[in-house]
C-alpha cells in the first residue's frame, strides 16, 4: 500500500466543479473490450479542463497462449500473433499509447490483478513501473491513499482519496456493495475508488461527530464508487469467460466523482 502524497490543483471560482474518473478494468486486446467506450471516456477527459483521472488496474487482459484460460477466439482482431510472444511489452504500449494524451491529468496508476499475476508468472515485475515512468505519473501499486488539495489564493480545500484495484468474486449487486462498504469502513478518507467486480456501484456514508471543543455536533460524509468495466460480458463473435459463467451484463465505462472545492461538496456519477 502507498501513502502517495498530495496533488495540488488550482481553482478560480466558487462554482468550479472537477470530475475525477476511475479508468479501471479496460482489458485491452480482448475481443470483448469495448474500445469505443474507452476511447470516448479518454476523449471526454481530454476535452474537459476540469477533468482528472486515476487508473484502476487491469488495463490489458494479459491472458497469453500458455494460460489455461487462453482462447484464441477471445483475442481482439488486429492483435498480431507475434504480440503474444511479448505480451507484457505489447500490452503496456497498447495502453500507454491510448492515454498519453491525458497523462498530464492523471493522479496515478494502480496495479490490477491481471498485471500482477502476469508479472509474477513471467518474471516481469517491472512492467507496471515502466508504464508509470513512461507516462510520468505516480505509481499507486495495488492500493493507495493520497490527497487532492484545491487551492485558490490562500484557500486550501483538501480531499483524501483511497483507491484499490478491488477484490473478491462477488457477482450480485449486494455482494459488490458489501465489498465497497468494507473498504469504506477500513480506511480513513473522503472519497473511495475501486473496481475489479465489473459493475458500477456508489455509496454515500454519513457519520456524526463533534467540533474540536466537543460542544457542537457536526455531520460528515464520505462517498465510495465502484467503477464499471470496459469488458463486455456478452459480445458478438466470441464466447467470454463471463458468458460461460452466466454472469449478468455489466455497466460499461468509467464512474466518476464530481467535486466542488469551494463548498466541499462531492457526488458520484455512475
Amino acid at each position: 500500500m502507498e501513502a502517495s502524497g498530495k496533488r495540488v490543483i488550482n481553482f478560480r471560482s466558487k462554482t468550479d466543479e472537477f470530475k475525477v474518473y476511475n479508468i479501471a478494468d479496460v482489458h485491452g486486446m480482448a475481443k470483448a473490450c469495448a474500445v469505443e467506450v474507452f476511447e470516448a471516456d479518454v476523449a471526454a477527459i481530454k476535452s474537459d479542463d476540469k477533468a482528472l483521472w486515476l487508473g484502476g488496474g487491469d488495463y490489458v487482459d494479459y491472458i497469453g497462449y500458455d494460460d489455461k484460460r487462453f482462447d484464441p477466439d477471445s483475442v481482439a482482431d488486429g492483435v498480431p500473433v507475434k504480440a503474444l510472444g511479448d505480451l507484457g511489452k505489447h500490452g503496456m504500449e497498447w495502453f500507454a499509447s491510448r492515454v498519453d494524451c491525458i497523462k498530464d491529468k492523471c493522479l496515478g496508476l494502480l496495479l490490477g490483478n491481471h498485471e500482477k499475476q502476469f508479472q509474477l508468472k513471467n518474471k516481469q515485475e517491472s512492467l507496471h513501473g515502466w508504464l508509470c515512468t513512461q507516462l510520468d505519473v505516480p505509481n499507486l501499486q495495488y492500493s493507495a491513499l493520497f490527497d487532492i488539495v484545491f487551492t485558490w489564493d490562500t484557500m486550501r480545500k483538501a480531499f483524501r482519496i483511497y483507491c484499490h484495484h478491488g477484490a473478491g468474486y462477488a457477482t450480485t449487486p449486494g455482494g459488490k456493495l458489501n465489498k465497497l462498504i468494507q473498504f469504506m469502513s477500513s480506511f480513513n478518507a473522503d472519497i473511495y475508488f475501486c473496481g475489479h467486480v465489473h459493475d458500477k456501484v456508489a455509496r454515500r456514508e454519513p457519520s456524526i461527530g463533534a467540533d474540536r471543543g466537543c460542544t457542537k455536533l457536526e455531520a460528515h460524509e464520505k462517498i465510495g464508487v465502484v467503477s464499471g468495466s470496459y469488458l463486455k460480458t456478452y459480445a458478438q463473435g466470441c464466447t467470454t469467460y463471463g458468458e460461460q459463467r452466466g454472469y449478468r451484463p455489466v455497466s460499461l465505462g468509467a464512474a466518476w466523482v464530481a467535486i466542488k472545492p469551494f463548498t466541499r461538496e462531492f457526488r458520484a456519477e455512475i
